[in-house]
């Protein structure tokens, strides 16, 4: 999927990673945030892996969003990974830009081994909004704070055309809770910051 239209934005390539076990939406996830960036006239690369199994297995999506054309489709260094088990998380921290942020799922992780790093109960707020399998659009609403190429509208958009109606409301608010939190762990991150490993 990819857009060539000029942006306005002086931002240079964005590389995200959502990463999960197969079932959770991950790909569906990568999808509307690439779609997200189209209506925004960024240019958009996306991507995607399936591990052995359709459901369990190790799934990946990624996005790559930039203003200017995506010369290489791939990512090369990730500024955000968003992982939502250990597997995924462990298998791909080794691709992160230095500086680079990690969110996770405080449910399912419990060690990280990366300096930037926040953690989320996507878990929790999917089950509390009625819905577990709104968990992958909750990961979408940690990104909004944390990537300068993205806005709350675009994805809410990109959301309501890939989303059937009657589960379009439960799935919002789970994006609104996790960008709620997302938005109050972005002024404590320094304080989340760990030198070697971050352990919960």
């Amino acid at each position: 999927m990819s857009n060539t239209k000029t942006s306005s934005l002086k931002s240079q390539r964005y590389e995200i990673r959502i990463a999960g076990a197969g079932g959770q939406g991950i790909i569906l996830a990568g999808i509307i945030l690439a779609e997200a960036g189209i209506t925004q006239d960024l240019h958009v690369a996306q991507s995607q892996k399936y591990g052995p199994e359709t459901r369990g297995g190790n799934s990946i999506s990624e996005v790559i969003l930039s203003d200017t054309e995506v010369d290489f489709p791939q990512s090369t260094e990730l500024d955000v990974l968003i992982a939502l088990t250990q597997l995924a998380c462990d298998c791909n921290l080794s691709e992160m830009k230095e500086g680079g942020l990690v969110i996770v799922d405080s449910e399912e992780i419990r060690r990280v081994l990366w300096e930037k790093t926040i953690s989320i109960p996507f878990g929790e707020i999917a089950r509390k909004v009625g819905e577990e399998r709104t968990i992958n659009i909750a990961a979408l609403g940690s990104l909004v704070p944390f990537c300068p190429l993205i806005d709350r509208r675009a994805l809410t958009r990109a959301i309501a055309n890939r989303l059937p109606p009657a589960k379009l409301e439960v799935n919002l608010q789970a994006f609104d809770k996790a960008l709620g939190f997302a938005r109050r762990l972005k002024g404590r991150l320094k304080d989340a910051v760990i030198t070697e490993e971050y352990e919960m």
